[in-house]
């Protein structure tokens, strides 16, 4: 619906005063001419997502550990604000001047609404938690941590994403040993078995680099 749109834009807005999103410039939702609904156009400045710039150069070792810091600041200070990001994905993740990692989409879903969604088809995607690719299923408080921890492990794996719900899940190609038990973790088919929230999976990642 229009309004939860436009609800969603203005958290991006607000929350992009703190750290880890960016913001749009602007944003217009037109009744449509010949039929019911809304367009609805958003205006952003040119961005280099972290698609484009892994087929730049090559990634590296740190910047897989900063993406991963970055992005779980980023949902600590989502949830923080009440809400959870629950539509990561390479295509939205951007790399900013000064090397940092930030979300610059939509995605929200109120903290206080979790038990109670349902996730929108529009946010499903390749990185999204098994569990809740059923569009009857309930949200759960795991599944921002999930994506981010499907986006290290196509990074760590060449590049390559595997059917990440097969129950033998092998580690990522490129990762060591104590990196691919973090990766695994994150993405255990039970989300009991994976971290809820997303500070732990930060800490986990300092431990890592000290």
């Amino acid at each position: 619906r229009a309004t939860d749109l436009v609800k969603e834009v203005q958290f991006l807005q607000n929350i992009s005063k703190q750290e880890g999103f960016i913001p749009y410039k602007g944003y217009q939702i037109v009744p449509k001419e010949d039929s019911t609904g809304f367009d609805v156009y958003l205006l952003a400045d040119y961005k280099r997502s972290l698609e484009r710039h892994a087929g730049i150069r090559p990634f590296t070792h740190l910047d897989a550990l900063n993406l991963g810091l970055d992005i779980c600041s980023a949902f600590s200070a989502c949830r923080r604000s009440g809400c959870m990001f629950v539509n990561l994905k390479p295509s939205n993740i951007y790399v900013t001047p000064n090397g940092e990692y930030k979300i610059g989409d939509l995605g929200f879903i109120p903290l206080n609404n979790l038990k109670y969604a349902t996730m929108p088809e529009n946010y499903i995607s390749m990185y999204t938690a098994p569990e809740i690719k059923d569009p009857f299923a309930s949200l759960n408080e795991t599944i921002d941590v999930y994506t981010l921890g499907a986006v290290l492990y196509q990074i760590y794996n060449g590049g390559e994403l595997p059917d990440l719900s097969s129950a033998e899940l092998a580690a990522p190609q490129y990762a060591d040993e104590e990196m691919a038990a973090i990766i695994l973790k994150t993405c255990s088919l039970t989300p009991e078995d994976r971290w809820s929230d997303p500070a732990q999976m930060g800490q986990m990642l300092v431990s890592y680099m000290q």
